[in-house]
Order: C-alpha cells, then sequence, then structure tokens
C-alpha cells in the first residue's frame, strides 16, 4: 500500500473515532413549549371537546364547589370571552343554596402531562369572591392532597395579588422545603396573562411574561410525595363564593366575575421530540 493510501486509511479510521465522540459529547437540544392550539371563546357555546360546565357534586361540601351550577348564564360564552358568575339565588325553591357560582373544566376530556396553559383573565370583584385558574390528578388513587394540586392562581376579594400554590403529602409536612406558595401582585381590573410552564423536574409560574414562583423536583424526596406531578392533570376555571378562608359574602357587591379572554395549550418540546402529552380517556393522543 503507498503512503498516500495508508495516511487516508488512518484519517479515515481516526475521523470515524472522532464524530461518535463529538455527538456523544454534544449538548442535548433545550426545552421549548410549542403553541397547540387556543380557545378564543368565539361563538357562542363551550367547545364541547375541550370544556364542560361544572355542577356540585354528590360530596360536594367543599367550600370551593358547594355553590357551584351549570347554569348556562353562570358560565356564559358571548362577545369573544367566557364570563364565569357569582350570583345570589333568586329562586330558592327549586335550590336552596344562597349562591350559585359557574365554571368550567376539562376533566375527562383534555388532560395534560408536562407542557404549558395560560390565559388572559381580569376580574370584577366582590366582598367574598373567590376565582381560580387550576388543576387536578385525573387519577388519583390515594386522594388529595397526595395526587397533587396545582394552583395557577386564586384571587379573593378585591386583593391587588393572587395566590400561586400547589399542594401534596410533601408540603403539608414541609411547605418550604422547596416554597409552595407565592403571591404576585396584578392589576384586578385590567387584562393579565396567568400562565403555568410544567416540566418533568420544574413547576414555573408566570404572570404577563415574568416568572413570579417556581416549585422544583427534589432529589432524594420521590417516596415521600414531593413530586406526585409526572400524571395527567385536569384544568378549572371556576368563581367560588364564600368559605373560611374568602370570608363571608356581600350580597351588595354581587354579581362577582372573572372573564376569560382567551386560553391556550402548549406542547414541551425538545427539538422534534415530543415530552408532554395532551389526551382524553375517550381519544387518541394530541
Amino acid at each position: 500500500m503507498s503512503v498516500y493510501f495508508r495516511v487516508l486509511a488512518i484519517s479515515s479510521v481516526a475521523l470515524a473515532a472522532f464524530v461518535p465522540a463529538v455527538a456523544a459529547g454534544a449538548p442535548s437540544k433545550p426545552l421549548e413549549f410549542k403553541l397547540q392550539f387556543t380557545d378564543n371563546f368565539d361563538g357562542s357555546k363551550l367547545n364541547s371537546r375541550i370544556w364542560k360546565r361544572m355542577e356540585r357534586p354528590a360530596w360536594g361540601g367543599s367550600d370551593w364547589i358547594k355553590h357551584m351550577s351549570p347554569r348556562p348564564d353562570l358560565s356564559e360564552v358571548k362577545g369573544g370571552m367566557l364570563a364565569l358568575k357569582g350570583v345570589k339565588n333568586t329562586d330558592l325553591e327549586s335550590d336552596a343554596r344562597p349562591y350559585l357560582t359557574g365554571g368550567i373544566t376539562t376533566k375527562d376530556l383534555l388532560n395534560m402531562k408536562y407542557g404549558k396553559v395560560e390565559a388572559r383573565i381580569r376580574f370584577k370583584g366582590a366582598r367574598g369572591a373567590w376565582p381560580a385558574f387550576w388543576m387536578m390528578p385525573q387519577d388519583s388513587p390515594n386522594g388529595w392532597p397526595a395526587g397533587g394540586e396545582i394552583d395557577i392562581f386564586e384571587y379573593l376579594n378585591y386583593d391587588n395579588f393572587v395566590y400561586q400554590t400547589i399542594h401534596s403529602s410533601w408540603t403539608k409536612v414541609h411547605p418550604n422545603d422547596p416554597p409552595r406558595t407565592n403571591n404576585a401582585e396584578i392589576k384586578p381590573d385590567a387584562w393579565n396573562i396567568y400562565a403555568l410552564e410544567w416540566t418533568p423536574d420544574k413547576l414555573v409560574w408566570r404572570v404577563n411574561g415574568k416568572i413570579t414562583h417556581t416549585y422544583e423536583k427534589k432529589t432524594g424526596a420521590e417516596g415521600e410525595g414531593q413530586w406526585p406531578f409526572d400524571a395527567p392533570f385536569y384544568i378549572m376555571l371556576d368563581m367560588q363564593l364564600g368559605g373560611a378562608w374568602v370570608g363571608s359574602v356581600d350580597e351588595s357587591t354581587l354579581p362577582a366575575e372573572m372573564q376569560v379572554d382567551w386560553v391556550k395549550f402548549y406542547h414541551l418540546m425538545r427539538g422534534k421530540e415530543r415530552i408532554s402529552e395532551f389526551k382524553s380517556p375517550k381519544r387518541k393522543a394530541k
């Protein structure tokens, strides 16, 4: 073999060994959120493939749901937005509850595991009003709070801030390791954009694009219920009135209202690889 071909052969072997080494050591592509779809609440009806109206279940003694009603005027789609209302009940013969509230949920229709959800919202406050944008696990065999809860926000009365919180078995014992809650300032009468970014190791809350709270997966605490967020969750937007936390209702300040301009859903991606899942028990993954 000539010197030329011996050098070429050696160079080819060296190159073959070098290329996999470079590829193996190359940094992985960053995670990013890609918009999947937007519900603009156009028309006069809820998108029934995504949402259904909430109602008080048989166990509905909890403060947050005891006044929930599927009455259409309490969760009304009109003028390009959704209006969720809390009102005084004027028909006590058919329903003895003093107040009625509206809410919508994706439960059993659209569950998500990882990804991002955000909504553009404003409030008409009232004394005793308690609107919320939050997530619960589709399946929770060990009950609450073991299955986890993600409160994208809860808003009380006329406050100029919202609460951003998670609940789990771990947070009941270790509420500050890491901190489970934060208050984020808002302008309640103006439109604000609330977002949750959910990856396999972190939850990040944003208000108007600014990071306002972060909750990270804690190494070594997997068996203690610190991170129950590797399972599908559904979404709720609802108005609530009264209760031990928010206090009594001042009927003269009703109706309370939460207006939702739009809700956006994003997949979590790494390059072309989809990390998140959006699916329904009745449909294939989207």
